[in-house]
C-alpha cells in the first residue's frame, strides 16, 4: 500500500513539474506580435525565459511543417534544422495543443538528451507555429531520489516508447542509461497496485507502475522478489516456533491468557483505527493539494511535525520544530500575516490558506503557499493543524515577469499619447492659428463682399478644427494630468462629458488635496473612469451616473454607478466591446495590484467598485 502509494504521488508530482513548465513557456505562445506572424520580439523573449530557467536547453519556433524559425541557441537566433521529426511535434499540430515528447538523443533537439514540449500558437482556430522547448531530463532523476522510496525499491521514469528518462538502479550504471530502452518496458502496465511479474533474463520481481496522463510516461517502481521474500518466510518460521510455545503457554494459563489477550486486542484495534483514520487525513490532503509538503501541529504543544519537503522548502534543520522557529524563516514583511491566518485556525477550527516568501540561508527568498484546517472541528478529539505547503515560486516568478511586460508596454503607449498630444498642440495647433491669421489679413483686404463671406465661412471652420483638435490632444493625455493633478483632471473630464452627452452627472471626490498618488495610479484611474464612461454612453442607455473617488490611508477607492439597462450577474457580458473594455480595465488593475467588483442586474443599472492599494510610499508624493 505504501508504495503504491509512493508511486501515485511521484506520478502526481513529475505531472506537476511538467505543468509547471508548460505554464512558464505560455507567455511566448501568447506574443500578440505573432497573430500577424510578426516574430521579431520572439528571440528576445524567449532568451529572457530561458535564463530564468536553467533546465530550458533550447527554445525554438517552428512552422506547422516543421521548419524552424528562431533557435535561441544559434547567433542571432539563426534557426538550426527541422522539428518535425521531433517526438510529439506532429500531434501537437493536429490536435492544436500542448504535447510532450519523450527523451530526444544529444545533437537532435539540443546538444544534450532533452525532453521537447511543444506549444501550439493558435490563432482564430488554427496553428500558426509551434514553440518547442527543450528541457533537461536530469531533475526528473532529482524528483525520484526525493521520493523517498523504501528500502530495496528502485524507481525509473519512462517515455511511452518505452526509453529511460531518469533511473535510480544503481545496478543498472553503465549497463542501461538514460535514453536507452528499458530492460521492463513490457511490464510497465497503468496499475497502480503492487503485482509480480519476470522479466526477461528469468528475475522475477514485485512491481508497480503509474501512468501519467499529461505526458504518456509511466513511473516504474520494483524490487526483486527474493529480496522481499527472504524476510517474510524467515518471519513466518519465526511467528510458527512462536506459535507453538503460546500454544503451549495457553494450554497451562488458559484463563489468565485469554483475558490478557482480550484486553490487548481491545487496546490494539483502537490505536490501529486512530492511526488509519489519521494516515487517512494525511493522504487525502496530500492528493488534493499537489503533494508537496505536509505538516502537523498537535494542538497543546509547541512542537510542529514536519515532513523533509517542507522542511527543504521552508529552510528549517532538523533541530527546529517549533512554531517560533517556522515563524522566524518567513519575510518580515509577510510574517504577522501568516501569524494571523494560523492562530485564527487554531482559535475558530477554520481552514487557511496564505502566500509568503520564506528566506533562505543564501539570502534569497521562496514563494510558498500554506493551507490547513482541522479535520473533525466538531469532535472534542480533535487532534490538530493538519496542512500542507506548495512552492508556488515559479508561478510567482512568472506573474512579475507579467506584470513587467505590461508596465512597460502601458508606459510606452502613455509616452506615445503624450508625445502625439504635444504634436498635436505645437505643430498642427501653431499651423492652424497662423492660417487663421492669414484668413482674417484676406477677409480686410477682400474687395468683395462674396469674398469676406467666404472667409468668414473659412475662418469658423478653422476655429471648429482647433477645438477639435484641441479635444483629441486632451483625450489623449490631459495636460492638466501631469501639471495640476488628478482632481483637476477628472473635474474638466467630467465636465466636459456632462456637457457632451446631457446625462445627469453626480461627481465626489475626497481624499486628493494631500499627496498626490504615483503618476502610474494617477492614469490607470483616469484611463479606468474614461472606459467606464464609455460604456456606460454606448450600452447602459442610462440617464443618471454617480462618480465617487475616495483616497484613503491604505487604498483609493473609486465607485462608479448607473441607472441603466444593467445585465443578470453570471451571465456574458452584453457586447464584446464591453468585455475588451474591462479586460483591459482589469489589465491596469494588474499593475498596480488593484481589485475589481461589479454588481448589476438587469433593469436596476450597474455598479462598478474598485479598490487600489497605497503603501506608504504612495503616501508622500507631489502635493495635489
Amino acid at each position: 500500500m505504501q508504495v503504491a502509494l509512493r508511486a501515485e504521488r511521484l506520478a502526481h508530482q513529475v505531472e506537476t513539474e511538467l505543468e509547471a513548465e508548460i505554464e512558464a513557456a505560455q507567455p511566448l505562445s501568447n506574443l500578440r506580435r505573432l497573430n500577424r506572424d510578426d516574430t521579431s520580439s520572439f528571440l528576445e523573449h524567449a532568451q529572457r525565459l530561458q535564463a530564468l530557467h536553467p533546465n530550458w536547453l533550447t527554445v525554438s519556433l517552428g512552422t506547422t511543417s516543421g521548419a524552424q524559425v528562431l533557435n535561441s541557441n544559434q547567433p542571432d537566433g539563426a534557426p538550426a534544422g527541422n522539428n518535425a521529426d521531433i517526438d510529439g511535434f506532429a500531434k501537437a499540430v493536429e490536435l492544436a495543443r500542448t504535447t510532450i515528447g519523450g527523451y530526444m538523443p544529444p545533437n537532435t533537439l539540443a546538444p544534450s538528451g532533452s525532453i521537447p514540449i511543444h506549444i501550439p500558437v493558435v490563432r482564430q482556430t488554427s496553428v500558426r507555429f509551434i514553440v518547442t522547448l527543450g528541457i533537461e531530463p536530469g531533475n526528473f532523476e532529482e524528483t525520484l531520489w526525493d521520493a523517498d522510496l523504501p528500502k530495496g525499491w528502485d524507481g525509473a521514469l519512462i517515455d511511452a516508447s518505452g526509453r529511460i528518462i531518469a533511473s535510480t538502479d544503481r545496478r543498472h550504471r553503465g549497463q542501461f542509461g538514460v535514453g536507452d530502452k528499458f530492460d521492463i518496458a513490457i511490464c510497465c502496465k497503468d496499475n497502480a497496485a503492487i503485482h509480480e511479474e519476470t522479466l526477461p533474463n528469468g528475475l522475477a520481481v514485485y512491481a508497480v507502475s503509474q501512468k501519467i496522463p499529461l505526458s504518456g510516461w509511466t513511473v516504474h517502481l520494483r524490487m526483486p522478489k527474493e529480496s522481499l521474500d527472504k524476510p517474510v518466510q524467515r518471519a513466518w518460521r519465526m511467528i510458527f516456533l512462536a506459535g507453538a510455545g503460546a500454544l503451549f503457554l495457553t494450554a497451562l494459563l488458559a484463563s489468565l491468557v485469554a483475558h490478557s489477550i482480550a484486553s490487548r486486542r481491545r487496546v490494539e484495534m483502537e490505536g490501529a483505527e486512530q492511526v488509519l483514520r489519521l494516515s487517512e487525513t494525511w493522504r487525502l490532503l496530500a492528493v488534493e493539494t499537489a503533494d508537496i509538503g505536509t505538516w502537523h501541529w498537535p494542538f497543546g504543544s509547541d512542537s510542529i511535525e514536519w515532513c523533509e519537503r517542507c522542511r527543504r522548502l521552508c529552510g528549517l534543520t532538523k533541530h527546529l520544530n517549533s512554531y517560533d522557529a517556522f515563524l522566524a524563516t518567513i519575510h518580515p514583511d509577510d510574517r504577522n500575516a501568516v501569524d494571523r491566518a494560523i492562530l485564527q485556525c487554531l482559535r475558530d477550527h477554520a481552514p487557511f490558506e496564505i502566500n509568503f516568501r520564506t528566506q533562505l540561508t543564501d539570502g534569497s527568498s521562496r514563494w510558498l503557499r500554506a493551507s490547513g484546517q482541522v479535520p473533525d472541528p466538531g469532535s472534542d478529539k480533535a487532534a490538530g493543524i493538519y496542512g500542507v505547503i506548495v512552492n508556488i515560486d515559479k508561478q510567482k516568478k512568472a506573474e512579475a515577469e507579467h506584470r513587467l511586460l505590461l508596465t512597460r508596454l502601458n508606459s510606452a503607449q502613455e509616452d506615445e499619447r503624450r508625445r502625439i498630444a504635444r504634436d498635436l498642440h505645437d505643430r498642427v495647433g501653431q499651423t492652424v492659428a497662423g492660417l487663421s491669421l492669414r484668413l482674417k489679413r484676406l477677409e480686410v483686404e477682400a474687395a468683395s463682399t462674396a469674398i469676406q463671406d467666404a472667409c468668414a465661412e473659412l475662418k469658423k471652420m478653422i476655429s471648429d478644427i482647433s477645438q477639435d483638435i484641441h479635444r483629441a490632444a486632451v483625450e489623449l493625455r490631459p495636460t492638466a494630468l501631469d501639471d495640476i493633478g488628478l482632481r483637476e483632471a477628472l473635474n474638466t473630464l467630467l465636465d466636459g462629458w456632462r456637457t457632451q452627452t446631457g446625462i445627469d452627472l453626480d461627481v465626489f471626490m475626497r481624499g486628493l488635496d494631500g499627496p498626490r498618488p504615483p503618476p502610474v495610479i494617477e492614469t490607470t484611474v483616469y484611463r479606468i473612469i474614461v472606459e467606464l464612461l464609455t460604456n456606460i454612453v454606448k450600452h447602459a442607455e442610462a440617464t443618471a451616473v454617480s462618480v465617487t473617488l475616495d483616497r484613503r490611508t491604505e487604498q483609493l477607492v473609486l465607485v462608479v454607478e448607473d441607472d441603466g439597462r444593467g445585465f443578470a450577474e453570471g451571465s456574458s457580458l452584453p457586447s464584446s466591446q464591453r468585455h475588451l473594455g474591462l479586460l483591459g480595465i482589469r489589465e491596469r488593475l494588474e499593475l498596480v495590484n488593484g481589485h475589481l467588483k461589479i454588481e448589476s442586474e438587469i433593469g436596476a443599472g450597474t455598479a462598478v467598485f474598485i479598490r487600489i492599494p497605497l503603501t506608504p510610499a504612495d503616501q508622500e508624493g507631489e502635493a495635489a
